[in-house]
């Protein structure tokens, strides 16, 4: 039986539109109401496996879901910690480390964020859980976390260059689907909410 893979992303923070990877803050109660509607689509869905970043935006999107299926928490799944570019938006981030910033955009995987996670560590453990994935026995999966890491996901699958994952827009509360035959993926849905 082919896997059925259910990505959602965390709903929305009080921090929503800045950077924030390794901070740890929990759901706005927008965020809460965004999961809420989103859980009454998922509750149709048969999920038989559930894993879970172990960030509280992630835990408690988790949590508001009642799901009868058993979740695994997993480290790999956690957003790159951005370092000192936690908490900032793009604009200000432009503003202070520019050469940073042109420097993110033309190193690519061999670019660390300040202080933080270099890209290629964060794509190495997202792809360590990818092929956990494919060995385990659960057939139709939700992964509850983050954007960058449902976006890092969708380009190991459907067999796209990570450099690409900017072309998805992952948005908060939604989830994505993908079908997977063997190590591959066929897209069936993107940022369905409710």
């Amino acid at each position: 039986m082919n896997k059925q893979l259910y990505l959602l992303r965390h709903g929305a923070t009080s921090l929503s539109g800045l950077y924030v990877g390794a901070t740890d803050v929990p759901l706005a109660e927008e965020g809460k109401e965004q999961v809420i509607r989103t859980g009454r689509l998922l509750a149709f869905e048969c999920i038989d496996q559930i894993f879970c970043s172990p960030m509280k935006r992630c835990l408690e999107t988790l949590n508001l879901l009642s799901l009868d299926a058993p979740p695994e928490i997993d480290e790999n799944i956690r957003e790159i910690d951005f370092g000192r570019w936690e908490g900032h938006s793009f604009e200000e981030i432009s503003q202070t480390d520019s050469a940073l910033v042109e420097n993110w955009r033309i190193d690519g995987e061999a670019f660390c964020f300040p202080d933080g996670e270099s890209v290629a560590a964060f794509n190495k453990r997202v792809e360590i859980f990818a092929r956990k994935l494919l060995s385990g026995p659960g057939n139709r999966i939700l992964i509850i976390a983050h954007g960058g890491t449902i976006r890092h996901l969708l380009c190991t699958f459907l067999d796209l260059s990570s450099e690409k994952k900017m072309i998805f827009d992952v948005q908060v509360a939604s989830f994505s689907t993908l079908t997977l035959f063997g190590d591959k993926g066929v897209l069936t849905s993107l940022n369905v909410k409710g």
